[in-house]
């Protein structure tokens, strides 16, 4: 019990120095991993070492570096460009437009973070000068990028599915991605509607007309085109495939090698893969199991999705949601809902986990709300947009467990 309670502590310090001093969970995981693995818990090096997740390593290196050419050879800015212009400069229809943008463009491939870093300069640019509301424009662009965030072939997505199926949980094929894209598009008109959008009726702007795609862009979007086939029909991993086409993409002179590579995502995955090694020494000294049973006690059959989901929300709040929630609370669905007595099944319970995590990430303190405060106009009062999205992203954790725990009610969430 002692060295159980002992590695759950040293997750939640490794968290906290990591948000303390601005040094990546990841690395301070693996710290604590071999202290409290080895030294503490006699777990071999070895097999902390085995803990690293290869597949998951290997799948996000390959979707970011393809992903990170389609940025650099100014493919995603231009596709960007050219639906932008669809909205003919009407100010409601830029909002609807960046919405389903960024929820497009995260579902194929670049996940949330690229898209919200790719789409909010523009979109918080194009919103000073429509006279829309920063704050709502920023959670707009945010929540789509965060919508399309958990699709099967996502970064995010990929860790919650595997997550999934590595502990028991089953294939969840695109019931997290569907559920979390309903639940967010509500969320997204109901603040619509509360931030003063529907007062925008009738204004306009003027939109220039975007360039058309060069050759070697419009290669990059079949090679996307060719890989959202070649995974969804034929099941290879999104990882392999990413790295054929990028391969493919360097050699015919698409983007510079070198800049292909820095632009991997490896703050992220060493964030991650270190979190999970952390993850699989507590798992294996107890910890997950007296996690388990402490949840199951607080629950019931009509209090456990709003429970999860406002566990995973206030963790995400302050931590990252692939990073450290989800491999946290992921591995505690199958046996928390056995000493529930399966009155709610290990897949709710994940999907609970899942959306809850991500649906505060307007937070200042994340990743995405912090990108959206640096790339607002500087005449903006920064202080006070800062205010609004920690605001928000509280509505929208209330919004969410109340949601979740409606759809499990009238048996949509089952």
């Amino acid at each position: 019990m002692t060295i159980a309670i002992i590695s759950l502590l040293s997750l939640v310090v490794a968290i906290a120095i990591g948000f303390w001093k601005n040094v990546n969970v990841g690395l301070i995981a693996l710290v604590f991993s071999l202290l409290v693995g080895f030294y503490l818990g006699g777990i071999p090096i070895d097999t902390i070492i085995s803990y690293w997740p290869l597949k998951l390593f290997f799948t996000t290196f390959g979707v970011t570096l393809l992903f990170g050419i389609t940025k650099l050879n100014g493919t995603l800015g231009k596709v960007s460009n050219m639906m932008i212009y669809q909205s003919h400069g009407k100010t409601i229809l830029i909002i609807v437009v960046f919405y389903f943008l960024a929820l497009i463009l995260a579902s194929i491939g670049p996940g949330n973070i690229s898209t919200g870093a790719l789409l909010l300069p523009i979109g918080l640019a194009l919103a000073y000068q429509a006279k829309i509301p920063i704050a709502l424009m920023s959670i707009i662009i945010i929540n789509g990028a965060i919508a399309g965030g958990l699709s099967p072939i996502a970064p995010n997505g990929i860790v919650a599915l595997q997550l999934a199926a590595e502990n028991g949980v089953g294939d969840l094929g695109f019931r997290i991605y569907l559920t979390h894209v309903f639940s967010m598009t509500c969320l997204s008109i109901f603040l619509f509607f509360l931030l003063g959008g529907a007062k925008l009726k009738g204004n306009r702007i003027d939109i220039e007309k975007p360039e058309k795609l060069n050759k070697q862009q419009i290669i990059t979007l079949i090679c996307i085109l060719l890989l959202i086939v070649w995974v969804m029909g034929f099941g290879v991993n999104v990882g392999f495939a990413s790295i054929v086409f990028a391969t493919f993409l360097l050699i015919i002179k698409s983007a510079d090698p070198h800049q292909a590579i820095h632009s991997v995502a490896w703050t992220a995955i060493t964030l991650i893969c270190g979190t999970a090694v952390l993850i699989s020494v507590i798992s294996e000294l107890g910890g997950v199991a007296l996690l388990t049973t402490f949840l199951a006690n607080l629950m019931s059959k009509g209090t456990a999705i709003p429970i999860m989901a406002l566990l995973s929300g206030v963790m995400s709040m302050f931590s990252s949601a692939v990073g450290v929630v989800m491999p946290t609370l992921i591995p505690t669905a199958v046996e928390l809902a056995d000493k529930m007595n399966n009155v709610v099944s290990p897949a709710v319970i994940t999907i609970a986990i899942a959306i809850g995590s991500h649906f505060v990430t307007i937070s200042p303190f994340s990743t995405m709300g912090a990108l959206a405060i640096a790339s607002a106009p500087e005449v903006v009062d920064k202080k006070k947009l800062f205010n609004q999205l920690f605001s928000y992203a509280f509505v929208s954790l209330a919004f969410i467990a109340i949601f979740l725990w409606i759809l499990g009610l009238v048996g949509i969430l089952v």
